[in-house]
């Protein structure tokens, strides 16, 4: 092969390692703001990577920390489709749409980010649209959008509230979940960065995304945050529930709706919890019924009708059942359910610095359990109080404040120059001279060190205050976006107990682009994270 055909093999190559980050990045802003171009950019992105992979006889693929259990996922809800009761095409479109998408994000973010320069790209392409869903959010609020005909609310609940805002997001409540995530990355980059400047930026933002969150007034969003800043601050710093109480204070006193929103979630007085409970109940039952291979990926709506105890309107079509674990389990069977809930807490783990053998090898122990166990729902429950201790205890151990050793500081020596009396060490130059000087009769030569002021000199440019704001070491940067990954996927499994935000279809593209982000950091960080 001659030297031309090296260079154009070789440029071809680079084209498309550029067009499928390109396509990484362009879903990275998009799905947030058009669900239809973020999908696309997928879809042209698979493309670009299936011709390098064909043409770059180096670039291989690699394992990711979490193949297995997405391997499964995929497997079985596919299968959940073929052997449901519902034969209706929207079942397969819905499944090659949605869960290949979600399959397709991973399998090219996790196999074609390896630098850390790729990662900060991503990062802020995420931050330029949640800058942007933070900004309508805003407009929609100070305008005015009146969302008492989409029954968000219950009027006689909550007959003051008449404003809800939803973003670019559709709904009030995926918004805030998505606002979550976000708050909770700047907190992992809060916990890892070191500068003043980049701290006071971060903590700005914090209170911006928090108050665009109250205006959503979605309850479990913000009771889950509240758990996520208690977390934070018994493993990093507690002084974060002095802002979070200062900001939360602020927003009550100026808004009584809010309060009366939060607090009726203690209460049960609004029609919405009633709602949830009875759709509880009822996808317990689908589950019983179909344990293996579920009602079908996306089937819920078209089966709630048979188990519909509580709601008696027929006219009023269910979604979801609220509730992640219920619904994700009622869909694909409970071994589909275990499958994706070991990568999704498997990614978790590894975010919070767990390692990939130990984060499998606890769930495994934990499904061994339930195989064994006569009692499902007592070993389910004993099982639920140990995850949580031991979620808790490890947490507490990798993060729990190990202080740094204090270095110590050289001892000064004894002897002071007279130089050194009169200039500081940022105005002084040493340098040394030798004399003759004369004695008996002949010369001997010594050497005295002596000063010279550089006040004269020019001082160096201090770092521009955008540099200061903007740069940040690479070890710092992956550490604390890891660490923020894991926070927003504690918030998603808590917001996942009162409602399903990953049957929004941003969401779930934000959950797996993530997840494979942090696979990715941590197949590069144990090869050694090229810039």
């Amino acid at each position: 092969m001659d030297r031309v055909s090296v260079f154009v093999r070789r440029r071809r190559i680079k084209n498309l390692e550029q067009w499928t980050l390109y396509a990484i990045l362009t879903e990275a802003f998009f799905l947030a703001l058009s669900e239809t171009v973020a999908a696309a950019a997928v879809m042209i992105g698979v493309i670009t990577w299936f011709l390098r992979l064909q043409i770059d006889s180096k670039y291989k693929m690699r394992s990711l920390p979490f193949d297995v259990p997405v391997t499964i996922f995929l497997l079985i809800g596919a299968m959940s489709v073929l052997f449901s009761s519902v034969r209706s095409f929207n079942l397969i479109y819905n499944y090659c749409m949605l869960v290949g998408i979600y399959g397709l994000t991973y399998l090219i973010v996790g196999q074609s980010v390896r630098t850390t320069a790729q990662v900060k790209l991503i990062a802020q392409a995420l931050s330029a649209s949640a800058i942007l869903v933070v900004l309508w959010g805003f407009f929609q609020f100070i305008f005015g959008i009146d969302v008492a005909d989409i029954k968000w609310t219950d009027p006689d609940a909550f007959p003051e509230l008449k404003k809800r805002i939803f973003s670019t997001l559709e709904n009030p409540n995926v918004l805030a979940g998505y606002l979550d995530i976000f708050i909770c990355i700047a907190l992992g980059f809060l916990a890892k960065v070191e500068r003043r400047s980049q701290k006071i930026v971060l903590i700005a933002a914090i209170i911006l995304l928090v108050a665009c969150l109250t205006m959503t007034y979605s309850r479990g969003a913000f009771l889950t945050l509240a758990a996520v800043f208690v977390v934070y601050a018994l493993i990093k710093d507690w002084r974060i529930l002095i802002l979070f109480a200062l900001v939360t204070g602020l927003i009550a006193c100026s808004d009584s709706a809010f309060v009366n929103r939060i607090l009726s979630a203690f209460t049960m007085s609004d029609s919405s919890e009633g709602v949830r409970v009875g759709i509880w109940v009822s996808t317990s039952a689908m589950i019983a019924d179909h344990p293996f291979t579920g009602i079908g990926w996306g089937a819920y709506q078209f089966v709630y009708p048979q188990y519909n105890y509580y709601i008696a309107d027929p006219n009023i079509i269910i979604y979801h059942a609220h509730n992640i674990y219920l619904n994700v389990a009622a869909e694909i069977g409970i071994v589909g359910a275990l499958a994706f809930f070991w990568y999704f807490f498997g990614t978790m783990f590894i975010s919070f610095g767990v390692s990939e053998h130990g984060a499998q090898k606890w769930f495994s122990e934990r499904l061994d359990k339930i195989s064994s166990s006569n009692s499902f729902m007592q070993e389910l429950a004993t099982l639920i109080n140990e995850t949580l201790a031991e979620f808790s205890n490890r947490v507490v151990n990798l993060f729990g404040g190990k202080k740094k050793p204090r270095k110590l500081k050289k001892p000064r020596s004894s002897v002071v120059h007279n130089e050194e009396l009169n200039f500081s060490e940022h105005t002084r130059k040493k340098f040394t001279k030798i004399e003759k000087i004369p004695v008996g009769g002949e010369e001997l030569s010594i050497k005295r060190e002596q000063t010279e002021t550089t006040d004269d000199k020019p001082a160096k440019k201090s770092s521009s205050t955008l540099d200061e704001l903007t740069k940040i070491d690479d070890k710092i940067f992956l550490d604390g976006f890891r660490f923020g990954i894991g926070l927003a996927f504690l918030s998603m499994a808590l917001n996942g107990f009162t409602d399903d935000l990953l049957f929004n279809i941003p969401s779930s593209m934000l959950m797996w682009l993530l997840g494979a982000l942090s696979a990715a950091m941590k197949s590069n960080l144990e090869l050694g994270m090229r810039n």
